[in-house]
């Protein structure tokens, strides 16, 4: 399934020329600051410079996926096709790496059929390819690690289908996967920590559980082994913030940009786009002008002092932006091709709800992890601005939830048949 799915992604890299780069913005059109921030590290002058001019050091972006593609640009060259089609190419392979782990998760969650359904379709499915085969982001590199902290996940509780919608739930105790679990919330805040709204519910569970069938006290010494780890990766990055910026800024720091381009008198439940400093001259000499950090902090008051002065108008467009997360987000082009788009992503939504629902209906000790999940991440965005690809990192376990609606229904109809006869 993975294999089939990468020639697929691959096919749809050349078929559709996603490799290509835009020369009117300088090129800033692939990859954005991404693109930015690595092609300065490939040239010397280290992570910095999120836009089109040299703007000196940045925390605008977590690390990661920035010095990823920057290897790539030193490689093959700065916004080169050969660099274009290299990162596509490896998004691709994470991409399907990510149908590897969500047949096991859903194997675990839906057995043996279920997680062949979800494989597939994961693997077939062309929106499933979409970000990793035209983005030269850390999408695709954010879900394939946040996929692998769910299996592990289910793995420590010892979840696993035992046939008939029934699940076992032996949690095990072992320092190791611990461990690794540190190490991947570690990676996944050096890529996009807005997803560790969803740690503490998870770590949560995943202590609680273990406790409940062990009542050993060495499991809180695991659990700081696994926080260790995290913070140990965290580190070094957070000390280079605070040696450059004298800030204490953990991992990124444009939160106050992104409140306030969702949050002024004149938002529409979207990003003011127009307000941004790549697409706003002023906005850019007040960037370039004030710094980074003084730019983001003015930023930032004036979107608390809109929410305070404007509660009622934050409540509507927070709703606004809920109903844009799960339905998809307003945007121009052809009315046919939007109403088929808004349809098939409120179809998804309403069916990941669906198997939630499914889940809990039948007591699945799954049913926690899935919720906080589907409840935490889009938190974020409910007070910001959503985007379409703000809700990837977390569709392939959506994905599970969607075939779990046909697949958990099956035992209670055969049920029915069984009372019946």
């Amino acid at each position: 399934m993975a294999f089939v799915g990468w020639i697929l992604r691959e096919i749809a890299i050349f078929a559709f020329r996603t490799y290509r780069i835009p020369k009117l913005d300088s090129s800033f059109g692939f990859g954005f600051e991404t693109g930015r921030i690595a092609a300065s590290i490939a040239t010397g002058h280290g992570f910095s410079s999120p836009f089109q001019p040299q703007t000196g050091p940045t925390a605008w972006l977590a690390p990661l996926y920035p010095y990823l593609l920057a290897g790539v640009f030193k490689l093959f060259g700065v916004y080169t096709r050969s660099s274009a089609i290299v990162i596509l190419s490896i998004n691709s392979v994470f991409s399907a790496l990510t149908v590897v782990v969500l047949y096991y998760v859903a194997r675990r969650t839906l057995g043996p059929r279920g997680a062949l359904w979800t494989g597939w379709l994961a693997s077939l499915v062309p929106y499933a390819w979409y970000w990793a085969v035209k983005w030269a982001w850390e999408t695709s590199l954010a879900s394939l690690v946040l996929a692998c902290v769910f299996l592990v996940s289910l793995r420590m509780t010892g979840l696993n289908w035992i046939g008939k919608a029934k699940w076992e739930f032996a949690p095990e105790r072992r320092a190791s996967d611990w461990l690794l679990f540190g190490v991947l919330w570690g990676l996944i805040a050096l890529l996009n920590p807005s997803l560790l709204v969803w740690l503490p519910f998870c770590g949560l569970w995943l202590l609680i559980a273990q406790l409940r069938a062990h009542h050993d006290s060495r499991i809180f010494l695991h659990a700081a082994g696994a926080a260790l780890v995290f913070v140990a990766l965290l580190c070094p990055w957070t000390i280079r913030n605070y040696r450059v910026f004298h800030r204490f800024i953990p991992i990124r720091g444009n939160f106050g940009v992104e409140l306030r381009l969702g949050n002024t008198e004149n938002a529409l439940g979207t990003w003011r786009w127009w307000m941004h400093p790549t697409n706003n001259v002023l906005e850019m000499q007040k960037y370039e002008a004030m710094g980074e950090v003084a730019y983001v902090q003015m930023k930032q008051r004036e979107g608390l002092e809109f929410i305070r002065a404007h509660p009622g108008m934050f409540l509507k467009l927070s709703l606004k932006r809920f109903v844009y997360f799960w339905y998809g987000v307003p945007r121009s082009g052809a009315e046919v091709t939007n109403e088929a788009r808004y349809v098939a992503f409120l179809l998804s939504s309403i069916l990941a709800f669906a198997g939630l629902w499914a889940l809990w209906r039948l007591h699945s000790p799954a049913t926690f992890l899935y919720a906080s999940l589907l409840f935490s991440v889009p938190v974020l965005y409910y007070v910001t601005f959503p985007h379409a690809r703000y809700r990837a990192p977390i569709e392939p376990e959506m994905l599970v939830l969607m075939v779990g609606v046909f697949f958990l229904s099956e035992p209670r109809k055969r049920g029915a048949v069984d009372s019946s006869e």
